[in-house]
């Protein structure tokens, strides 16, 4: 039986985050267990830089709740994400989580090929920001096939529900996750990743800032990628970062450690840290 995890990233209860993505997964025609997270409610800590979770078979050492929330993803057969914008971005929390994926080539071999749905709600038209582009890192350093990234303006809990056509839509999500649909860029966007966001380079050349890919701007200011030879997420360069660049950052940091703490040692003793006085030292 297939296993399919809804994550919501908001504090909100029946917020349209959550409402969304249970319509989704209420609509799986398949026989399936069904599990919720409220990312919210978990401890999820910065990331160290430690590097070990790069070693195949080594957990997070981190300890805070990040190993359950992956192995949960890793266990999932489809992974639905509802995730709000807020200034201009996505939730805090949810880059929290992608931050922490440096080990993703190892999580990687359990989620290659999976279907990922993202859901975001934004309030303010025009206020979306790059959240489109910030969401869709997640499911591409998993490797998963992403079904829709899906925008949606609502802003009130449940606002989401006064549009039929939005109930609808997210019952179509949920009857096609499991057949073969996949996210297909529109005419303005990254057509290897499906970003909406450009970095000019000179001329009528641009790069994605996303999947690294350069093309040019066409007459009618669509991108065209086709002589582009870089693809960021493709297996070839995934594996050229971080099976081979971040291990050997990892060797060449052992190499000059000694040597970087010399170097370290003059700002040791500048310590004009402050915090806020808890009520038992106040």
């Amino acid at each position: 039986m297939k296993k399919v995890l809804g994550l919501v990233v908001s504090n909100r209860k029946l917020g349209n985050s959550e409402i969304l993505v249970k319509e989704i997964i209420n609509n799986i025609p398949e026989e399936c267990n069904r599990e919720l997270i409220r990312l919210t409610d978990l401890e999820i800590k910065p990331c160290k830089a430690c590097y070990r979770c790069l070693q195949p078979n080594n957990a997070c050492p981190v300890r805070d709740d990040f190993n359950f929330v992956i192995e949960k993803i890793r266990e999932a057969d489809a992974l639905i994400i509802g995730v709000p914008v807020y200034f201009l971005g996505p939730h805090g929390y949810y880059k929290m989580l992608t931050d922490r994926l440096l080990g993703s080539q190892n999580y990687s071999q359990d989620t290659q090929g999976k279907p990922c749905i993202i859901v975001m709600p934004y309030g303010s038209e025009g206020w979306e920001g790059y959240s489109k582009i910030a969401c869709m890192v997640m499911p591409k350093l998993l490797r998963m096939k992403l079904v829709d990234c899906w925008q949606i303006h609502a802003s009130l809990p449940g606002e989401s529900l006064l549009n039929p056509e939005n109930i609808s839509y997210a019952r179509a999500l949920g009857r096609e996750l499991f057949n073969g649909r996949e996210y297909h860029a529109e005419s303005k966007e990254c057509p290897i990743c499906g970003s909406d966001l450009f970095r000019l380079i000179n001329e009528n050349q641009v790069e994605c800032p996303i999947c690294g890919s350069r093309g040019i701007l066409k007459n009618n200011f669509s991108p065209d990628f086709s002589d582009s030879d870089y693809r960021r997420f493709s297996d070839h360069e995934m594996d050229e970062h971080f099976k081979g660049w971040l291990l050997e950052m990892k060797d060449r940091f052992s190499a000059e450690k000694n040597h970087l703490k010399e170097l370290q040692k003059g700002y040791r003793n500048q310590n004009w840290w402050i915090k806020p006085c808890r009520l038992d030292e106040c």
